[in-house]
């Protein structure tokens, strides 16, 4: 099991080895928590500015957000590994074992839920990123934009973990639920950055703001 605890060299050894964990959703987990981490890395430069003191009921409640999303995403991590030890396991069975039968779609159903919660950690990054463009610390505003270009690319990733595992979805109406629940926080995390990155440029490139 690959957690918090793990050195990064382990993690990447781990990752690239002809292993199937970690794997890609526990990379997607792990980009998320480094977006949040990049968030409050902003807000650490930007808590205590005098020139910000306007903005420190926001930027704490910001900061704790992403803390908070950051230690998430890394639960989320240990837990995809979970549900795909507990899915590759039941794969192994015969398909008419009781086992899988009585197994098979609950954890299926965790195998689509966490990739999902990953997702939908990302686009409350993106919301919380696009609130804080003009009340951050302006030297750290390209650490905003990595912020929110990893939380980007989590909620892409994490869309894409979600659906490979729609194929085995049996009841139509779920599989199209799950399809549009992950279709929505794509289009909503995509105008998000879009908006977001030339807001960033603007004001890092405006002389006279306020640092």
């Amino acid at each position: 099991m690959f957690d918090a605890s793990a050195t990064i060299r382990d993690f990447l050894n781990g990752a690239a080895a002809k292993q199937p964990a970690p794997g890609g959703g526990s990379v997607t987990a792990l980009v998320g928590a480094l977006a949040a981490s990049m968030g409050e890395m902003v807000l650490n430069y930007s808590i205590g500015k005098k020139d910000l003191a306007a903005h420190v009921p926001e930027l704490t409640a910001a900061l704790a957000e992403f803390t908070r999303a950051r230690a998430m995403l890394l639960e989320l991590m240990a837990e995809d590994q979970m549900a795909y030890a507990a899915m590759t396991a039941l794969r192994k069975l015969p398909p008419d074992s009781p086992e899988r039968k009585d197994k098979f779609d609950a954890t299926l159903l965790a195998c689509i839920r966490v990739p999902e919660a990953m997702a939908a950690a990302a686009v409350a990054i993106l919301e919380r990123c696009d609130g804080l463009v003009d009340k951050v610390n302006i030297y750290l505003l390209s650490d905003l934009a990595v912020c929110a270009e990893l939380a980007m690319a989590t909620v892409r990733c994490g869309v894409y973990n979600v659906r490979i595992n729609l194929a085995d979805v049996t009841d139509p109406a779920d599989k199209t639920s799950f399809r549009a629940t992950m279709d929505t926080m794509r289009s909503r995390a995509t105008m998000l950055v879009q908006r977001l990155m030339p807001r960033i440029w603007r004001r890092s490139e405006t002389p006279g703001q306020p640092h």
